[in-house]
């Protein structure tokens, strides 16, 4: 289970690293610390970086593992996101995080990440065109835009800039 303390940005950033597999993010002025991914979860999204692997070619780079600052009080950590290819060659000339949100950003539910919501409004409020909230509990993806959400189902697709991923190709049949 996660633990919180508040924190500035700049006292975040300057935090030492983690020696343990534990990863941090600053959601709104709020340490979060949680376990590393479980395999399962990480097959989720491996399976969902592979079903968008055809961004690449429309100018997109798709990765996970990275921080984005999102300015005053968070610094999150998306499970997976698709950037611009030009904010995010701009970000690494800078040897710099990512300023703003990912286009994308996709967010894989789990006991220690239960601010799916908070962060999907976080996210869309920095400039994310859409989040993608993922249940495997109950094999659903919510589609979060500015506009409102969505919720897709096994037999249902989600889309991104013509990308279209059905939704029973981001979970293992049971």
């Amino acid at each position: 289970m996660g633990t919180s303390v508040l924190l500035g940005l700049e006292e975040f950033i300057a935090r030492p690293p983690r020696d343990d597999d534990q990863r941090e993010e600053l959601i709104e002025g709020e340490l979060i610390v949680s376990p590393g991914a479980k395999v399962s979860h990480a097959d989720v999204v491996r399976r969902l970086h592979q079903r968008l692997v055809t961004l690449e070619e429309e100018g997109f780079v798709i990765s996970n593992d990275f921080s984005c600052i999102l300015r005053p009080h968070s610094m999150p950590v998306p499970d997976l996101a698709v950037v611009a290819r030009k904010r995010w060659d701009e970000a690494a000339r800078a040897d710099a995080w990512l300023e703003g949100a990912p286009e994308l950003v996709i967010e894989v539910s789990s006991p220690s990440n239960r601010k799916l919501f908070r962060k999907a409004t976080l996210y869309l409020e920095y400039g994310a065109e859409q989040v993608w909230l993922i249940y495997p509990k109950t094999r659903t993806v919510t589609i979060c835009t500015t506009e409102g959400t969505a919720e897709a189902r096994l037999g249902e697709s989600v889309a991104f800039h013509g990308v279209t991923v059905r939704v029973s190709d981001i979970f293992t049949v049971a």
